[in-house]
């Protein structure tokens, strides 16, 4: 349960920060317009935000958003996926997907654009063939980040009214029932997945980091 609200909230997190990271770095208005935006959310914790995620939300799930409450009763995966907690896995990833797909965009060599435009691309072309692939090792690196981030606060996440599934839940039931075997395991389980998400994030972004070293 935990994974599945982990890889929404990221997913969500990755869809919007990649393509806002990239509007900010390739256009100077847009990252003088968001720039003070982003400066201003980044610092505001996810789990500082828990509270306003549960007067805002509620405890309303997934079911009751799209009109499926003879669900409600019922054990249901839509059931256990609360906004609240989406909104709070994707505020703790969004901001270093951004940061470092800006990075990514803004490393990008002058030379190689100025000979894109040689060979006649236009802007267009040369963000999708030069700024994008040269970009993607701080994408990569910017999503690793992120959903590091999203893991980190799942255990707050899952502590919202109504929740009763996930890893942290687990946690805070086997701590109050003082079987401490069971919260050591979950706290090992939580770290060895973490490292599986860096380590497959990384896997994919090592195409990406070839092609960067043989840039000149």
């Amino acid at each position: 349960m935990s994974l599945v609200r982990v890889a929404l909230g990221f997913s969500l997190a990755a869809l919007i920060g990649i393509p806002v990271g990239l509007l900010m770095g390739a256009s100077y208005h847009a990252r003088k317009f968001l720039s003070l935006m982003v400066e201003m959310a980044r610092p505001l914790s996810a789990i500082a935000l828990l509270p306003l995620s549960i007067i805002i939300f509620k405890a309303k799930t997934f079911s009751q958003l799209f009109g499926l409450e003879y669900l409600r009763y019922q054990k249901n995966l839509l059931n256990e996926m609360q906004l609240g907690m989406i909104f709070i896995l994707f505020w703790g990833g969004v901001f270093p997907i951004i940061l470092g797909t800006i990075q990514g965009v803004r490393s990008v060599r002058k030379m190689h654009l100025e000979a894109a435009g040689i060979l006649g691309a236009n802007r267009l072309f040369s963000f999708r063939h030069v700024i994008i692939p040269s970009a993607l090792p701080d994408i990569f690196h910017g999503l690793k980040l992120g959903i590091g981030r999203c893991w980190m606060v799942i255990i707050a996440a899952e502590m919202l009214p109504g929740t009763n599934s996930g890893i942290g839940y687990l946690i805070r039931y086997s701590y109050q029932l003082s079987r401490y075997d069971i919260m050591l395991a979950s706290i090992v389980i939580v770290a060895f997945i973490g490292a599986l998400f860096s380590k497959g994030l990384e896997s994919l972004g090592e195409k990406s980091l070839v092609l960067r070293s043989k840039e000149r």
